[in-house]
């Protein structure tokens, strides 16, 4: 009967432990260089592929919102044309005395006095003021002042003064004779627009 007993010393032993030592070096260099660098990458594109799907469900979820957001959007760039004509770059004199004399015309005052009166640049805008006097009766007056109320773009009216009309003895008369609204007051008032600064 052979022995069965491994010899250490028996050459072809010794090649096979080199061979066994050879192939286990080979499968740990590989594992520890190959195998883990391919799961850490296998994880990293994972996560890659979890933060990606993620962000789809964020943008999948946003979708539906898309034409209320377009609707903003153009409301928005209406909005800001309109506060653009509100608030001008530059104060359109011309067109503020047409709208003036649109409304002194609708009121039935008598303008004796109207000018610039210059600028007053503020923080993010410049005020632009008018000097007025005008003759007018009280419902004459209030009709003018419910009318600059009504501009399209804002307006402010300041240091308001109210004398009596001269001729008031004259203008009651009139009025009785023709039926028309008398005269009874002189007012002075500022009137104030106000355009955007350019920074």
């Amino acid at each position: 009967m052979a022995d069965s007993k491994f010899d250490i010393k028996d050459k072809k032993n010794i090649y096979l432990i080199v061979v066994i030592l050879i192939c286990v070096g080979a499968i740990y260099f590989f594992y520890d260089s190959v195998w883990a660098e391919f799961q850490n990458k296998k994880l990293a594109l994972v996560n890659e592929q979890k933060s990606a799907q993620a962000e789809l469900d964020q943008i999948n979820a946003q979708r539906p919102r898309i034409p209320m957001l377009e609707t903003d959007l153009a409301n928005a760039e209406i909005e800001f044309e309109r506060l653009k004509e509100m608030f001008p770059e530059d104060e359109k004199v011309t067109s503020r005395l047409q709208d003036l004399y649109a409304v002194v015309r609708a009121s039935g005052v008598y303008i004796q006095v109207f000018k610039p009166a210059g600028s007053q640049p503020k923080e993010h805008f410049v005020e632009n003021n008018y000097t007025f006097n005008v003759n007018a009766g009280y419902h004459m007056l209030g009709n003018l002042f419910a009318e600059i109320a009504n501009f399209s773009y804002p307006t402010t009216i300041d240091n308001l003064k109210l004398t009596r009309y001269g001729a008031i003895n004259q203008e009651v008369k009139k009025a009785n004779d023709h039926g028309w609204e008398p005269i009874t007051m002189g007012v002075s008032f500022d009137l104030t627009t106000f355009t955007s600064r350019k920074h």
